[in-house]
């Protein structure tokens, strides 16, 4: 219970693990509700934390997630 509220709030995850990077034409906020974010409109590229799975936006020109 206490590890989950740590989740909700970042403090546990440090997000360490994550996917390569996807890139989707249009990225969109789940249901009401969800866990997952936007990222912005239009073509787009993201990246998933395996452990706690949040979304992440990207940059392909850098190379790196952006927080």
């Amino acid at each position: 219970m206490v590890e989950k509220l740590l989740q909700i709030f970042s403090l546990a995850c440090r997000h360490n693990r994550i996917t390569q990077p996807f890139t989707a034409s249009v990225a969109t906020a789940a249901p009401k509700g969800g866990d997952w974010e936007s990222v912005g409109s239009g073509p787009s590229h993201y990246v998933v934390c395996l452990d706690c799975g949040r979304k992440f936006a990207y940059d392909w020109q850098k190379m790196k997630m952006m927080r």
